[in-house]
This record gives structure tokens, sequence and C-alpha cells, in this order.
């Protein structure tokens, strides 16, 4: 990143002295609106701005309103994203990255307004304030995918995000404060940090697009007619014919969701589909854990790809962008022969060209039967392939263990609190019910020192005296009885938490053997295809020419280091 930092500043810079210039955009009203006064009518028809709605009824804001963004500050008083702006950007560069606005003529100013009144300035300027127009006003995507998540996934699956605690965060939210999880679940999220904001994709093919190929040559996509950055999972989903003839490396598939996930997704989540379904989606994982495809590692380790991989074949077209040898003879068989007669393949009955390594993980047998001479390489490419699959699926498992405990610990802080929340609540109202009980007693010597006839009649005194005694050690016994029962009954479900993390840990355990065994009994089954007799007699001598029984990936999960 240092690299392009002065060019990014350059950049930044030349922005900052455009902002002002808004003569080639719509004109301004006159005077200058205000910053929008976000709030509703309650049921009495009585106007509330949205600090008393985020006071009194939170979840109905982040049910109906959740683009209202705000926070409150240390005296529980609610202030909206303009004021913290104002008042502390750095805080809120550091909380809130979601809260798109910009400035102008020093005032802070959400995204709403802006393409309320320069909807041609922030369709330029900010690519990646994502959102659309709904009955003549502009609402961020977090609305959207609130509100109209079924009209989001089929026009806009590039808005990144997920839900946490019932509200909608975009993808530079996760990636600036839980980078960890999105490692995890949502590699496919594609972006980079600039001076500490994360910006997507799309923001940085606007405007630097030359320094993505070198850099991130993994996030596929293309610009649309209005040119705006799609990417891959768009395309797939709306022009499926023109991916696969002009970016059949674009891998991919959707899932149960029918959502679009690339390569990296699969590998990350389901390894053991890739290997059943794609072992051409060639890559390994770097030193973040994320796995980058073969086109990335040759992009920008080439010496690392050609040592550890030497069977990702492919080469680099005359723009720089390395593609696999699928796509080489899908787009310039004649190119491909000429200059890797190494790259040894055949057609599938769907006539895709798949090389040797595809054919010995999806159908050894037929590969075997038609080209003998394959015997060798193939059977060393799934040795190769049998040790990287293996650390694939350990590197999701020990990501399962990492989440199952992290979990754990975010369970036990939330219930330890929970558990200094109820005892100082009951010792509160301990507190008050002797507070109570005393001023009562007050009040009782009071009366009774008012009824004494004589100095020497003390009979009502000492009636007083020894109820209040009597009384005040049964609500101390009752007081230490409530404790003990509620420290119980916390005890009680801390052990019942502790057996079910328990459970949930021999659980994950139990499913990754079983994992392990079925993968290396499929492995098994492998090797003895390369054992079997060869010609017209070999088991697998009748098997279709298409994809076979076999299906584990060729090159993923091997962890550069």
């Amino acid at each position: 990143m240092t690299r392009i930092k002065g060019m990014l500043a350059a950049a930044t810079f030349f922005l900052m002295l455009a902002t002002p210039v808004f003569a080639q955009y719509q004109a301004w009203p006159n005077p200058i609106p205000p910053a929008p006064n976000w709030g509703d009518y309650d049921s009495g028809h009585t106007w509330r701005d949205a600090s008393w709605w985020w006071q009194s009824q939170p979840e109905w804001v982040k049910q109906h309103h959740p683009e209202w963004w705000g926070d409150f500050d240390s005296d529980h008083i609610w202030h909206p994203a303009s004021w913290w702006w104002n008042s502390q950007p750095a805080w809120v560069r550091l909380h809130h990255p979601e809260w798109w606005g910009d400035y102008y003529e020093g005032q802070w100013y959400p995204a709403t307004w802006w393409y309320q009144y320069q909807p041609g300035w922030a369709r330029e300027h900010h690519p990646e304030w994502w959102g659309d127009d709904y009955q003549n006003v502009w609402y961020p995507a977090g609305w959207w995918w609130q509100e109209q998540p079924g009209w989001v996934q089929q026009n806009h699956p590039e808005w990144w995000g997920e839900n946490w605690d019932g509200q909608w965060y975009p993808a530079p939210w996760w990636w600036q404060l839980q980078p960890d999880w999105v490692v995890a679940h949502h590699p496919d999220w594609w972006g980079d940090y600039y001076e500490g904001v994360w910006y997507a994709a799309p923001w940085w093919y606007q405007y630097h697009p030359d320094w993505v190929p070198l850099h991130h040559p993994d996030w596929w996509g293309e610009f649309d007619n209005h040119h705006y950055w799609r990417p891959a999972g768009w395309w797939w989903q709306y022009s499926p014919d023109w991916v696969r003839q002009n970016h059949p490396d674009w891998w991919g598939e959707f899932d149960d969701n029918h959502i679009w996930r690339p390569a990296g997704w699969w590998w990350q989540n389901r390894p053991d589909w890739v290997r059943e379904n794609h072992p051409d989606w060639w890559g390994a994982f770097d030193d973040r854990k994320i796995w980058r495809p073969a086109s990335w590692w040759y992009a920008t380790k080439p010496d690392w790809a050609r040592e550890n991989h030497p069977n990702w074949w492919g080469d680099f077209d005359d723009k720089r962008v390395w593609h696999s040898d699928t796509w080489w003879h899908q787009h310039d068989a004649a190119w491909a022969d000429q200059h890797h007669p190494e790259w040894k393949g055949d057609y599938n009955d769907k006539h895709v060209w798949h090389d040797l390594h595809w054919w010995a993980q999806k159908n050894p047998g037929w590969a075997l039967q038609h080209h003998p001479e394959w015997g060798d390489q193939m059977r060393d490419s799934v040795a190769r392939a049998h040790g990287e699959q293996r650390l694939a699926i350990q590197q999701k498992h020990n990501v399962e263990l990492q989440e199952l405990e992290h979990n754990r610990l975010q369970q036990q802080d939330e219930a330890e609190r929970a558990r200094a929340a109820q005892l100082q609540q009951l010792q509160q109202r301990h507190d008050q019910e002797t507070q109570n009980f005393e001023r009562q007693h007050l009040q009782d010597e009071q009366k009774a020192a008012a009824e004494k006839t004589h100095m020497e009649d003390t009979s009502r005194w000492n009636q007083v005296e020894d109820r209040h005694e009597q009384q005040s050690s049964e609500m101390v016994r009752r007081h230490q009885d409530e404790t003990q029962t509620l420290v119980r009954q916390q005890a009680a479900e801390q052990d019942r938490q502790q057996r079910q993390q328990y459970a949930q840990q021999q659980e994950l355990q139990r499913q990754h053997s079983q994992q392990m065994e079925s993968f290396e009994r499929q492995h098994a089954q492998q090797v003895k295809t390369f054992e079997a007799p060869r010609g017209g007699g070999g088991a697998h001598a009748a098997e279709p020419h298409g994809d076979g029984e076999f299906g584990a990936p060729h090159g993923g999960g091997i962890e550069h280091h």
C-alpha cells in the first residue's frame, strides 16, 4: 500500500480541490439546505426526532429506520452522524465507517443529503456509498437489506454485508471491526485499505484501475454499461453466457441462497464440495489465511507458484493477466499447442478441454484407457493434491475450532456480566428494602416516644424494639437465602453452558474425523485406479467420457509461508 500512497494522496487532493466546484452538476438550492433532521410521528401524531426514538424505542428504529445513523455520547444522549463527524471524526472513522457522507464548506452531510441535492457528484465521487432511490428518497444499502432483501439479491448482490444485533452492516464495517470473522466467512468481500479506511473493489476500480490488476487480479469483475464496476457474481447472475465466453476463469458457483460465491469462499467454507466438483479451481491460502487463485500467485509471487505448484499450467496474455491452460485452449488452442506442448489434456463430452490433472481427479479410469502415457504424471498429481487437500480440510477445522473458542469466550464474558448485573440488582433491591425497613422503624420509634405517658412507661418502646430486632433478623436471613439461591442458579446455568460447549466441541471433532475418514477412503480408491490392469479389462474402462466419480480438487489448500 505504501507504494501507491503518494499517488492516492495526489488523487485525493485533486478531488478535494474539485469538491466545491459543482458547475457541471445539478444546481444548488439557495440557501444551502441543512442536514436532514431525522425523525417520525409517534402514535399520538406528535413528531419526535431520531434521538427520542433511539432512546425510547431503539428496536423500532432498527426495524424501520436503520439509515438514521448516530450513537449515544458518554451522557447517554443520542447524536446523529453529522454531529459525530463534526466533533469526533477520528472516532467515527474507527468505529462507524458505514456512516457514509462528505464535507461541504466545512460541514459534514450524510449520503442521503448528497443524493438529494447533488446525485451526479455523489455517483461519480463515491461509488462506495451503496444505495438507491425508493419513492424519490435515497436509502443506503442497510435499509434495502432490511426492507427489500429480495430486491437487493436480484439487483445488487455486490452490496456486501451481514446482520449483527438486528442491524445490517456493510463490508467496510466488518473489515474494520471484525476482520478475522470476515476472513473466515466472507473472503469474497473484495477490497483494501487506504489511510485506515476499507474501500470495496468498485471504488478501487473507479479511481485506481491500473493498481488493481497488479495487486489484486483475484478481484474478478468488469464495468457495466453505466461504467460501474460489478464483481463476477453480478455478471454470473445477469450475463452468464458472456462470462462463459469471456471469463470462464472467474471460478465460482451459486450457494443454496442463489448468491454467487467465488472459489475462495468455497475453499474457505466448503473444501469438500470443491474437491468433489471443481478440481480445476487452482489456488492456495496466503499468510492471512485467505485463499488466492493461481492468477494472484503468478501475478504477485510467480517464483513461489512455479516452485510449489508446477501443475498450475497457464500463462500471461498481452495485458499481463494470467490465465489457466483451460482458458487458453478455449480462446486460442493453436497458440497453446505451439507454446505449451507440455499442457497435456483432452475434451470432455461437453467439448470443454481439461488438463491431465483434472482428469486424474475426475475420471482417471477413462484417462488411463485413452492416454496410458499420462499414468505417471497423473499418479504424481494425485499424490500432490492429496497432501494439499488434507491441509485445506485441517485449516477449515482449525477455523471452526477458533470460532467455537471465540464464541465460548464471548458467551463467558456475557454470562459473567449478566451474573454480576443480577447480583447487583438483587443487592440494590435488598439495600432499598433495608432502607425502607429502617425508615419505618424510625417512624415507629418516634410514634412510640410520642405515646409515652411518663418517663417510666417503656413497654411500648420495648415492643417496637423487640419487633424490629426480630424482623431485622428475618430479613437478613431472607436476603442471604435469596442471594444463595441466585448464586446456585447461576452456577447451574454456568455448568449447563460448559457442558453444551463441550458437546459442541466433541461434535465438531466427530464431524472432522468422519470427513477425514471419507477423504482418505476416496484417496485410497483413486490410488487403486492407477494400480488397476491397463487396457480393456481395467475397472474403469467402461466409464463415460465426462465427469467421473472422483472429486478431489487440484491445488487448493496449501498454505504459503
